[in-house]
């Protein structure tokens, strides 16, 4: 509940600030309230059994726009009380995001989040590397922050660069508390209305408390493509190469690909990566990716959605950390009643495989969780 409170006195004073020389600022966000059941929903070995859970979420945002500038600020609040077995987790979310141009050729962007949570939870990025597969389950505390600086000396060219860090601690168990950072920049070039290719070049390093520290480079070429006025893919291939003080080095292949279709009831997107990544174990770990989501409307008043993501994260050679697996399918319905106010269920099964984390016996445990869901907004309606 401090927490909670902490944040909407950053949402109020922020607003506070910002109305003074704003052309526009605005403000709202949404309660959910859930009522269901659940077992297993920290991935661990041995399940306690089901238990009934009663839960609600609090997220408010503020905005400020003018001509030359959008600011962002958003706060979440999310607390599950389990009716026996698995206590009460809190997740805790504050973020900040400008983007500023500065003139016609030149523009740039910055964020900064800090979050205290339990992995993964679904304010989580899953369609990035945060997912560490090593450490689901398990709280941590994250404050990060990354910028980019773009510019566009023509119409056909586009050169941007940024740095970014992190750093990670796990207040409840002893895994290693990290610092990561490192920058990233690139070209791209507009070859025609439909195509745009171009090199990314990153660079990433892992200050580890306890182990010896690693980094990685990275570089290959960066591909966008407009299929039509509805299909529109962007990816890139790389070359990523690891080192660490005392693992030595590896070199993988890494991509990114992202496919996605966006028609007048539904959006589907597939996406895919192997990223260089931190790892509460300590070191970098690879981290291999496959996702899909829909999002389909079913009238002017109820919708469905659904999400699978399958995840491997490997070591690569530089350190001896055993391979993790993990895959979840999630979705639900959603019915507007009025303007504010909706309501509607969701569910979720998780996999996790310890692999050669465990000794004996199966190293494969599964979680899921059901909901009744009701969701009144505030403030601005988007």
């Amino acid at each position: 509940m401090r927490r909670a409170l902490i944040l909407a006195g950053l949402l109020a004073s922020a607003g506070v600030a910002g109305a003074a020389n704003a052309q526009e600022v605005t403000a709202g966000g949404s309660i959910e309230a859930r009522l269901g059941f659940g077992d297993n929903p920290y991935l661990r070995l041995g399940s306690l059994g089901t238990s009934g859970l009663a839960g609600g979420t609090l997220t408010g945002w503020l905005r400020r726009r003018t001509e030359t500038s959008a600011t962002s600020l958003t706060g979440v609040a999310s607390v599950d009380q389990n009716f026996s077995h698995y206590g009460r987790p809190e997740n805790y979310l504050a973020s900040i995001e400008h983007q500023q141009t500065f003139s016609a050729k030149l523009s740039g962007s910055a964020q900064l989040r800090y979050q205290d949570s339990i992995n993964p939870r679904d304010f989580t990025d899953l369609g990035g590397t945060n997912v560490d597969l090593l450490s689901i389950g398990q709280r941590s505390r994250t404050i990060a922050g990354s910028g980019t600086l773009q510019w566009t000396p023509t119409s056909r060219d586009s050169f941007y660069i940024g740095p970014q860090y992190s750093h990670t601690t796990y207040p409840s168990v002893a895994l290693n508390n990290f610092d990561q950072y490192g920058v990233r920049g690139g070209y791209l070039r507009q070859i025609n209305s439909k195509l745009r290719v171009g090199a990314d070049l990153s660079y990433q390093k892992v200050d580890s408390r306890n182990i010896a520290d690693s980094e990685s480079y990275q570089g290959g070429l960066r591909l966008e493509y407009d299929f039509n006025a509805i299909w529109r893919f962007d990816g890139s291939v790389s070359l990523i190469r690891q080192r660490s003080d005392i693992g030595g080095s590896a070199t993988t292949p890494g991509f990114t690909a992202r496919f996605c279709g966006k028609y007048p009831r539904y959006r589907i997107c597939v996406d895919g990566s192997r990223q260089s990544a931190g790892s509460g174990f300590g070191g970098l770990r690879t981290d291999n990716r496959v996702g899909v989501s829909v999002d389909y409307e079913l009238s002017s008043r109820s919708r469905v959605n659904l999400t699978g993501v399958y995840d491997i994260s490997q070591s690569s050679g530089v350190l001896s950390l055993p391979t993790q697996k993990f895959w979840e399918v999630s979705g639900g319905y959603a019915r507007t009643i009025s303007d504010r106010l909706s309501a509607g269920f969701s569910g979720r099964y998780q996999n996790r495989d310890y692999g050669s984390l465990v000794g004996t016996g199966s190293s494969s445990v599964t979680g899921y969780s059901a909901t009744f869901d009701v969701v009144y907004k505030f403030g601005r309606l988007e």
